[in-house]
Formats: C-alpha cells, sequence, structure tokens
C-alpha cells in the first residue's frame, strides 16, 4: 500500500524551463537555453549551494557569448529561478492527491530557502520537504533519494516518486525500489505515464 507521494519539484511541479528560458532570451541568447541546461546536469554531480550552480551555468553561457554578467543579474537569475510559476495542473492535483489521504513530499535539487520561495502560497499541502542543502547530495546521486527517505522516517516500499524526468530521478529512483510515475511534461518516455497531475489518483489504485 503506498501511503507517502514525493515529487520532483523543477520540471514537474513548476516551470523552470519557462523561467530559465526567458530569463536566458532576455540578457544572454536565444540559442543559450539548451546549453544552459546541459550545464546544470553536468553540475549537479557533485554538491555545494544550488545558487553557485545557477551562477556558474549562467555565467557559462553568457562567456561563451562574450556577454558580461555582473552581481545584480545573477541575484536576479537565481530570484527569478526560485519563483518559477505552478503548472496550470499542478494545484488541483495536489489537492486530490490530499483529499485521497496520501501524504505528499518533494525530494528537490536546490537550496532551502529557495524552496521556501517556489513552494509559497502551497508549502501546507506538504508533510515533507527535503532538498539538496538537507541530504548533501543532487539528484541522481542514490544518496540523494537514501538520505531523504531517511529524514522523512518513511519506507521506500510505501513510496511513490513522481518526476518529469527520467534522467534526474526515475531511472534512480526505480534502481533504489521505489515505485516511479512519469508526468509527461517534455515528451521523455517511462512508464507508467501520466499527462497532467489529476491523473495521477486513478493511477495509484491500479499499481
Amino acid at each position: 500500500m503506498y501511503r507517502v507521494i514525493t515529487f520532483d519539484v523543477y520540471g514537474t511541479l513548476v516551470d523552470w524551463v519557462y523561467s530559465i528560458k526567458n530569463f536566458l532570451m532576455t540578457y544572454i541568447s536565444h540559442d543559450a537555453v539548451d546549453e544552459y541546461f546541459r550545464c546544470d546536469i553536468e553540475e549537479v554531480k557533485r554538491y555545494r549551494p544550488y545558487k553557485e550552480i545557477l551562477r556558474t551555468c549562467l555565467m557559462r553561457v553568457a562567456e561563451k557569448r562574450n556577454i558580461s554578467v555582473d552581481d545584480v543579474l545573477i541575484r536576479s537569475f537565481v530570484k527569478h529561478f526560485a519563483r518559477s510559476p505552478p503548472f496550470p495542473d499542478t494545484i488541483y492535483g495536489l489537492n486530490l492527491l490530499k483529499r485521497e489521504g496520501y501524504k505528499l513530499g518533494v525530494i528537490s535539487n536546490t537550496d532551502k530557502d529557495l524552496i521556501e520561495i517556489t513552494l509559497y502560497g502551497i508549502k501546507d499541502l506538504f508533510d515533507y520537504i527535503v532538498t539538496a542543502e538537507d541530504t548533501g547530495f543532487y539528484k541522481p546521486d542514490p544518496r540523494a533519494f537514501q538520505r531523504a527517505f531517511q529524514l522523512m522516517n518513511v519506507d521506500p516500499r510505501e513510496i511513490v516518486h513522481v518526476s518529469a524526468y527520467p534522467q534526474y530521478d526515475l531511472e534512480t529512483a526505480h534502481s533504489l525500489g521505489v515505485k516511479t510515475v512519469h508526468l509527461n511534461r517534455y515528451g521523455y518516455k517511462w512508464s507508467p505515464e501520466i499527462r497532467i497531475l489529476s491523473e495521477l489518483p486513478d493511477l495509484l489504485k491500479r499499481l
């Protein structure tokens, strides 16, 4: 019996692609977006505060295009990332899950102060909030999940983890014996899969 549903946040519950893409297109270049996200997945291979990763990747794509970046722009970028908006189906889907009696949590590659900004107004929907700052590891490192489950004091066999990203979340969680669900935001392939979060309660009944 699954009683806890955990989520990736950025790209799954909130639209960080929208936020980062618009910022880069405004201040750096239209062609910097894919390069930025490639940088992110490389930089999370070792832990340091996520603000430093945001800074590193912004500066990397800017310097490649001979664009100067000052501290004001960097701080603005970090705050812009943290204010990534929920997808249209997020709040309704979370409320449906709460109505069904599930406990909800997030396991996120970010800092504690940034997740506070991101989840402002919906934080009360979550029973567990775990960041890389709490665990000392970034997903997809298995230790990010293992430490999160320890902090939550929940048996992984009771958890379903939901993410839009096989490469950050689903592959590792599955390898640890955790049931996974793909929320298809970007066209990746993983099964089982849902298109919008409000489909999850019915799917959980069939798992």
